[in-house]
């Protein structure tokens, strides 16, 4: 087992949590802190899968589809904090491209037979 790999389960442990605070306390905290605890739990995701992979290691190109996947869900932490206006728009439109790539993607390579 790697080293880190506590560490990483830890982090992946507290985005859940993060997430059942949000969907429990959404109707209780102002507009401003919900952005932000809207985002922690997409961030926290973000980087245990980011380091998951580097601790996997797997091969070039899975590994930068697993990114692209990471850091869709670190710019989505981001778009949810930012002020509206066209960079946060920007910013959702390239978070909604990367999910749609990255589902491509995984539908290409299970019919392919590789879950990679």
């Amino acid at each position: 087992m790697p080293k880190n790999s506590s560490f990483v389960l830890n982090l992946a442990r507290c985005s859940l949590l993060a997430a059942g605070t949000l969907l429990l306390a959404n109707q209780f905290v102002p507009a401003g802190t919900h952005a932000y605890l809207s985002s922690l739990p997409l961030a926290l995701a973000g980087i245990a899968y980011s380091l998951l992979q580097l601790e996997l290691k797997p091969s070039g190109r899975i590994l930068v589809k697993r990114l692209l996947l990471a850091a869709a869900f670190l710019l989505w932490a981001v778009v949810q904090i930012l002020p509206a206006g066209r960079l946060n728009i920007f910013l959702g439109d390239a978070v909604i491209a990367a999910y749609v790539l990255d589902l491509f993607w995984m539908m290409r390579d299970q019919r392919e037979g590789s879950d990679a």
